[in-house]
This record gives C-alpha cells, structure tokens and sequence, in this order.
C-alpha cells in the first residue's frame, strides 16, 4: 500500500495476517513551517507539497517535491484503518536529525528538539518505538522535522505502523541484532588480543583484535545505536564524531592487518602513502566542527571503496601467480573472501544508511562473513605454523642426537692418543738412566698434570651426554678422602703458577665416604679449579667434617665471590656468572658445575653455595654418605659369615612367610649367606641347597618354588647338568632358572641358555641388579600363569551357556503342553544355577559330588522331556566323591551321548558313567549303546580338530592339556557306540 496526496487507506489492511505495513510514499510536506496538529484544525496552510517517505532531502528543486539539505519543515499523513477500537504502534527508525511525533493530536515521541532558529535546535536521532490508542477510523500523523548538522535531512527509513505486538516484536529482534554483532565483535576482539598477548610475535592477532573493537565501537552508533541509548545524556556532537572517527580508524587497521598477513599486498612506501588521506581526515574529524567535515565524509567513504577495490585486485593477481604453492593459494582464497565480504558490509550499510536499500541484512551477513574468513585464515595460519614448529622441533632433536653423537665420538677417539701422551710422559718422568734434567722433569710434568686436565675435561663431556640420556653409572665404595683431596690438588698445582695462591687441604685423617671414586675427584677437581680461576690470591682450603651419617666437605676461596641472585643459577646448564672470564678454560664451557651437582645428587647428597661474598670469597659445600658405618657393618658381617660358617646352626631355609619362594643353589655357604640376607630383605621366601640332588629333593618337597638360582660350578653334578635336568620335569614358563656365574664370556653364557636358563648375572654381582633380574623372572611367570587361568575360564565359561541353552530349550518345549514338567524342570535347572552361580570363579576345580549333582539335574531335564526312551545308569565309588576335579569336564560327554548317541537312533538307549579310584588315578568312563562317531569325524576329533566335536569338548580338551598326567581318549563303532575314557592324576595330598 502506497500512500497518495498526503493519505494512506488501509482500511483493507488485515494486520493480524500480513502483519506490519510500512506509512511509505506521498506525505504532505510543508517546507519552512514548523505545524502542530491545531495548526490543521484552525485552518489549512497554503503552502503545501508532497515528499516521498523514505527520502532524504537532496536539495534539487524538481517540481513541487524539493527540500534544502538543511532546513526544517512538517509531515503530516492521514491513515485509514477497520477498526475503531485498536491499539496501534509505530517504529521510528532514521529521521535527520530532530523531529517531534504527533499522533492524533497529541506528542507521541520526540527525538532532539526542532527549531527554526540553529541556535535553538538540538540534533538527536535515535530509533525508538511509540504506541498509540485510537477511537476512529482515521489516524492523523504529524512530524515535525529540523536539520542544521548533517548534510542531508529528512525521514530516511521506512516507519513501520500496525498493531502493538507486532512493532514490540519487530523493535525485540532489530535490538537482538544489534546486541548479538556487538556480542560478537567484542568475544572475538578479545580472543584475538588475547592470542596477540600469549605469543607478542603474531601482529595479525593484535590488529585483528584492535579491527574487531573499532567495529565493535561502530556498532554501538549505528542501527538501533545501543551506544545512545545507554548513555542517553552523550553528548549528539561527540557521539557522531566518534562514529565517524571509528569508521576510519577501522579502514587503517585493516589495512595494516591485510599487510601483516601478507606483505606482497603492499609495500611499507605504498602503505604510507596509502594511510595518509585517512589519518589526515581522523585529524580532521578532531579539530574540525562536525558540520564541516560530514560534508567532507562521502568523498573519504569514496576513497576507501577505491583502496578495497586495488587490494582485492592485488588478491586476485597474487591467487593466480602462485598456481604451484597450494597453501598459500588456499590462504588466498580466504583473503579474498575476507575482502568481499568487508566489501559488502561496508557497501549495504552506506546503502541503507542513505536509504537505497529497505534493509541492513545483507551488510549483517556480509560482517559475518568477514569474521568467519578472517578467523579461518588466522586458524590456518596457527596451523601451518605449529606444523612447521613440530618439523623444526623434530629436526632440532635429531640434530642435538648427533652432536650428542659427535662430541661422544670424537672425545673416545681423543682419549687413545691423550692417554698416549700421558703414558709416554710417566714413562719419560721414571728417568731410570737419570739422563732428563730438572727443567725437563718439570716441562714433563706440566705436560702430565695438562694431559689430565684435558683428560678430565673429555670425561665431562662424556658424562654430559650419558647424563642427558640417562646412562651415567657410578660404582660406589668406601674413599678415603683425604687422599683423594691430595690427589686434586697434586694434578691442578700447576694451574697456580703466576698466582699468590696456596693449596690447603684441611682434610681430617681417617674421614670415609661412600662414593665413586673417580666421580668424587671429578667434582673436587671442578669446583678447586673454578675456585683457581676466581682467585688471585689468598688460599684455597678444602674442609671437611663429618655430621651424622653424612660427610660435609667445603671448598673456600678469597676469590671475586658470587652474588646472591646468582647461587642457584651457576649449577644449571651452560651459566657463566663473570663474562670476562678467560676462554681457555673448562669453566667457560659451563657445565663443570651443572655435572658436579648431577653427581652429587646421584651419590645422595647435595651441593650448594654455603657462603659468598663479592670481592671476599665462596664458599662451596656438598655432602656425602659417610662410609665409617659402612666399613663397621661389612667387617661385622664377614666375621659373622665366618663363624656361621663354622658353628652356627641357624635355619636356611624361610618358607611360608612370603608371597614368593626361591630356591638358591649353590655349594659355598658365603654365596648362599649373601643371596639368602638379600632376598630375606627383599620379602622372599627362600630354600637353599648345597648340591644337584638336595636340590632335586627340595623341590619335590616345597613344589611351591617359583624361581631357582643357579651356580654353574658345582661337584659331580655341575649347575648346566641340573638345568638340563630341571627342563626334562619343568618347562622354561613353569620354573624360570637364573644362573649366577663368574664365567661371563659369550660362549659360557650362551652354553647356559641352550641349557634352558631364563637369565644370567655375574660374580660378584650387585644387589640391586639380582633383585631386578629375580622381579622380571618372577613377574614373567606370574604373568604367564595368569594368561593360562584366563584362557581356562573363557574355556569354562563357554560350555555354560552351551547346556543352559540346551535345558532352556526343554523347558519352553513343555510350558505349552505340560506345566507339571515344566514346573519339575524349572527346578532342576534352578538346581543346576545354583551350583553355577555359587562357583568360586578362581579355580578351576570343583568336588566330584557337585559335577555329579549337574549331571543328574540335566538328566532328570531330559528324562522329562523325553519320556522312557533312555536309561542312565551312575556306578561311583563313595571315596572318590570328595576328589576335585575340572569343572563340567563329564556334564558336555554324557550330553553328547544323550542327544547325539541316543536321539539320532531309533528305540531305547543306555548311558552309563562309571568312576573309580586307582592308587595315583581317577578313572572316569563314558559309555553309551547310540549311533556311535564315524571313522573320519572321530580321528579329527581325536588328532584335537576344533572344527568337530562342539565347543565342549574342544574345551575339556584344553583344560586337560595343562594338567600334568591327565589324558582322555574316545573310541566308537558306528552303530555300536561310544566310550571315552578319562584318566585324572591324583598326589599324594589327595589333590
């Protein structure tokens, strides 16, 4: 519906249907007259004209339809409605840039104050919705209209007029719009600076973020201007100039932001040059009233259009020369989405601002698409970055092997022709002809004690690659420390040559630690000559004193001294803490004291700066266990395996205390004396014997035994004979064998393993290292044992389901014929699963009477169903009825015999099942008068051809695999029947 002369029927109008309707075409317009709705009723004015609504006032004197770019003037339009009693509403949208709103006579909104006069006029112009009652078929709508500030006036958007709920519905969703843009302007601002603030480095987060506020601050001026109705008391001035001055900001951070993604788009010159119009105008924006410069707005607006259209043209030529690279064509792709949809965005709302286009929809969708592009970009940015890192890291890591590679090999292969230079100096400093003389003899020692240094120096390096991998091993025993100080200092005297510095060990006779001795000189020789190269004069002591159980040694010097920020950071890897410092020294390198704190730690200690003090002196303290309790507990404990050797009648053997038993052969009582206290430390349960056949006897005796070691050297009957003897009666899973022997060639090891050993160690072996060894064999036979009993259960389990289906079968077969038998079956079965359910799932053994019972409830099931066509038959001895065997090993037999070797043949049958007891055995059989097997079929299922026989039988035939002396055997005539034979080991414990 369009409105004509200033009148507007929608007296057809069904607003419950089609909704709003939109008060657009011919208002009447009275230029230069400010009219109140009293103005109409007292007389008409004469000058008159009509104005399409929307327009904007474009200053063109075409006819009687014109309107000055400033000015003030009145619209008024009568509306013809149905309805009498209705309440209506109306949705202000854009009107330039004062009005006041009368509906009917009276003052239904206001936005700003219109004058006549500029002085007096305040610009406002901010969207709103206003609702009305009205008693009449005609609506009078008069709008007062003023504008002095921007360069066009007049109603710019359409007003939407229908009833209440439609226009709160409407104001609802064009609010929840603009709230959600700014919603995403801010979320996505924010994730993006807070990318630019975890890596400082990615300057496109940081732009990307700035460019998604300045939007952000775009939006809340614009639309329903959020920003004005927060903050109603704004001033209009500021909040238009701010506008403006976010529009151009935004176009130069994404120009900078198109940059920092790629830098072929343009140069820094070109950027310049580009930049410089927009922040000229920013400029202009602050100093210049607003009047003048939104007239200058459209000219820049025209600008920015030119600088997307050269930048998506440069887009577009970068897309097609690089046809080889496709990550950066796929970049690109996005780039030029990213553009076009900024294009667009920037477009429609210039469009819809102006009033071309009826809505802002399209620049919505447009900004939209510019977040969803930029992000992606940005994403995949992240992405090829963070693959390329994973590809440098791997490549850093293999690089950093083969250094570690290099500097080992190269440090062995200078180590032969060093040691070279050291035994030829030793050789030439013996002198036995006395033919050297004294200058020589010293030029020949300085030549030593630096050959040692240099030694020392590549045994660092060594270490520092066996430390990084983890393979550095120390072999501790009893030091003394004194004499090992001397030897230090004895190697690290020429080093002083030039200075005023003395040596002074301070060291207490007597003093033991328990260290590696080589690792020990290593970390005095470090921290002596650190101290050297710090000191000009004074002294160099090394203390010691003993605190407790640990040993406490100080290295002090009147050296430069140490700050206090810098006592922890010396020990971590590659730290210099004096930058002058001469570079001809292994201090340079910076890892002296990183390796002495590694070693230190690895012997129990700890090491630290005590004291230091610039310009005065450090002190450096470490500790070590002391070795003087050490030293008492061994003497102690050789003179106590001595006389028990020779008068001590205590127990060897300790059974029944533990978790698990070793059995330790071995004919000299010390080497069973140290096993036995190890292992009894260690909470194993030990048997010991002194040769092959006690030790035959001790495993017959304590058949609980889960690991044997062996010595290989023993009288008669040698450890490689009773191996191969203990394989003849136990397999290399059932009884794991380790060899303890001084022979540690390869010959001699691998006769051992062909012998049947699980594993070996060498005399003398370390503690740690045997209990190792005995855990991983254990743990391997445990592990083992555990995979067999789960591979029986599943066996187990199997067959249960098999009969249950079987019996249910039955069952459901009588419900609808006769409910006594059913009910008679029903419990037979409830019998047979209470016996199942009440099992002990951790063995696989059940008492004879129990299986007996199963059988008998299964028969009894059968009989029911079938009638008298059978005979069962049970002969078992009474003694043999409390004996466990493996659980439904006989049910699935006489299954079989029922229903495959009675039912498939025609007329009465018999089953009989007979067990008895011989003096190590329990013989069970199986006989029926059916069918019987065929030849081929039977000779499968003997050979064990799980394909025949049914999942009962295969699984019996399993179970009695793994039993030691167990065997079972099937023999049929075709026609004739079946009988199997069962044969069950039974010990002498009745088990």
């Amino acid at each position: 519906m369009i409105a004509k002369n200033g009148v507007l029927d929608l007296a057809h109008w069904d607003f419950a249907s089609k909704g709003l309707a939109n008060l657009n075409g011919e208002w009447e317009f009275y230029e230069d007259q400010l009219l109140e709705p009293s103005d109409f009723i007292q007389d008409s004015p004469v000058k008159v004209s009509y104005l399409k609504v929307p327009s904007i006032w474009m200053g063109e004197k075409v006819g009687k339809e014109s309107m000055n770019r400033k000015g003030y003037g009145t619209y008024r339009l009568k509306v013809l409605v149905s309805n009498e009693e209705q309440i209506y509403g109306l949705k202000i949208n854009s009107i330039r840039m004062s009005h006041r709103l009368f509906i009917n006579g009276q003052l239904e909104g206001e936005m700003g104050r219109p004058a006549v006069d500029e002085e007096a006029h305040t610009p406002g112009n901010t969207p709103y919705s206003t609702f009305f009652h009205t008693n009449g078929r005609e609506i009078e709508i008069v709008i007062q209209v003023a504008n002095y500030v921007y360069m066009t006036g007049g109603i710019v958007n359409s007003i939407q007029f229908g009833l209440d709920k439609d226009i709160g519905t409407l104001s609802g969703i064009q609010l929840g719009i603009n709230v959600s843009a700014i919603m995403i302007f801010g979320m996505f601002g924010a994730y993006h600076l807070s990318f630019y603030l975890l890596r400082r480095r990615e300057k496109s987060y940081l732009l990307s973020g700035l460019y998604l506020l300045t939007l952000l601050l775009l939006q809340l001026f614009i639309g329903e201007k959020i920003g004005l109705r927060l903050f109603p008391n704004i001033p209009f001035i500021f909040a238009y100039k701010l506008l403006d001055f976010s529009i151009f900001l935004s176009a130069v951070v994404i120009i900078l932001f198109f940059h920092s993604i790629d830098v072929r788009l343009l140069s820094k010159r070109k950027i310049y040059l580009v930049i410089s119009p927009i922040v000229f105008f920013l400029l202009i924006i602050i100093v210049v009233p607003y009047q003048v410069h939104s007239v200058m707005k459209p000219f820049f607006l025209l600008y920015l259009g030119i600088i997307e259209l050269y930048l998506l043209g440069r887009m577009v030529y970068l897309y097609n020369r690089n046809e080889e690279d496709l990550s950066d064509r796929k970049e690109m792709i996005l780039f030029i989405g990213a553009i076009i949809s900024l294009g667009i965005y920037m477009t429609f709302g210039i469009l819809y601002t102006e009033n071309a286009v009826d809505t802002a929809l399209v620049g919505t969708m447009g900004v939209v698409g510019f977040i969803t592009f930029m992000n992606i970009l940005l994403a995949l940015r992240f992405t090829n970055a963070y693959e390329k890192t994973e590809i440098l890291s791997h490549q850093l890591m293999i690089s950093n092997q083969l250094k570690d590679e290099f500097l080992t090999n190269t440090s062995h292969e200078l180590k032969t022709p060093l040691h070279g230079i050291m035994n030829i100096t030793s050789y030439l400093l013996d002198d036995e002809e006395h033919i050297l003389s004294v200058n020589q003899k010293q030029n020949l020692r300085l030549i030593k004690d630096t050959s040692i240094k240099l030694s020392m120096l590549i045994n660092d390096i060594i270490d520092l690659t066996r430390l990084k991998h983890g393979e550095l091993r120390l072999y501790p025993t009893a030091v003394d420390l004194k004499m090992v100080t001397q030897i230090v200092f004895d190697v690290l005297e020429f080093e002083l040559l030039g200075k005023n510095v003395k040596l002074v060990n301070l060291v207490e006779s007597e003093i033991w630690v328990l260290a590696d001795e080589n690792r020990l000189r290593q970390i005095l020789y470090n921290l002596i000559q650190n101290a050297i190269k710090h000191t000009e004069k004074g002294s160099i002591k090394v203390i010691s004193h003993v605190v407790d159980d640990k040993v406490v040694i100080s290295v002090e010097d009147t050296g430069s001294g140490i700050a206090e920020d810098k006592h922890e950071e010396i020990f971590e890897y590659f730290v210099q803490v004096n930058e002058p410092l001469p570079q001809d020294g292994y201090t340079s390198m910076g890892v002296g004291l990183y390796i002495s704190r590694k070693l230190v730690e690895q012997m129990n200690g700890y090491i630290r700066v005590e004291w230091s003090e610039v310009g005065m002196g450090t002190r450096m303290t470490f500790t070590l266990p002391s070795a003087v309790h050490t030293q008492v507990y061994r003497e102690a404990a050789s003179t106590s395996m001595n006389q028990s050797l020779i008068v001590c009648d205590d127990p060897l053997d300790f059974i029944d205390q533990y978790e698990y038993t070793v059995l330790i052969v071995d004919d000299e009582a010390s080497n069973i004396r140290i096993l036995l206290n190890i292992l009894k430390r260690h909470h194993y349960n030990v048997i010991t014997a002194f040769s092959a056949n006690e030790a035959l006897a001790k495993l017959k005796e304590y058949p609980q035994v889960d690991l044997v070691i062996l010595d290989v050297m023993m009288p008669r009957i040698s450890g490689i004979e009773l191996c191969q003897m203990l394989r003849g009666q136990y397999s290399i899973l059932d009884l794991p064998i380790l060899f303890a022997t001084s022979k540690d060639s390869p010959q001699d090891i691998a006769l051992g393993f062909r012998a049947g050993a699980n594993d070996y160690v060498t005399k003398p072996f370390d503690a740690e290292t045997l209990i190792a060894r005995v855990q991983t064999l254990i743990a391997m036979k445990t592990a083992i044992e555990e995979a067999i009993l789960n591979e029986l259960a599943f066996h187990h389990a199997q067959i249960k389901p098999h009969f249950l289906y079987n019996a249910l079968s039955s069952v459901i077969s009588f419900c609808y014929t006769d409910g006594d038998k059913a009910a008679y079956l029903l419990s037979m079965l409830s019998q047979y699963l209470r016996y199942i359910l009440d099992m002990d799932r951790t063995t696989q053994f059940v008492p004879l009477h129990q299986e007996l019972e199963l059988i008998h409830a299964y028969v009894e099931i059968e009989k029911a169903r079938f009638g008298e066509r059978f005979e069962f038959i049970v002969q078992v001895e009474e003694s043999v009825r409390v004996r466990e065997i493996p659980s439904l090993c006989i049910q699935p037999f006489v299954e079989n015999a029922i229903r495959h070797g009675l039912f498939e043949k025609d007329g009465y049958g018999k089953v009989s099942l007979m067990i008895d007891e011989g003096d190590e055995y329990i013989k069970i059989c199986i006989e029926d008068d059916g069918v019987g097997i065929p030849d081929d079929l039977l000779y499968q299922m003997i050979k064990g051809d799980g394909k025949v026989g049914g999942i009962g039988i295969e699984n019996i035939r399993k179970r009695m695999d793994v039993i030691s002396g167990a065997t079972f055997t099937i023999s049929s005539d075709l026609g004739l029947g079946t009988k199997v034979t069962i044969y069950l080991p039974v010990h002498h414990d009745g088990n």
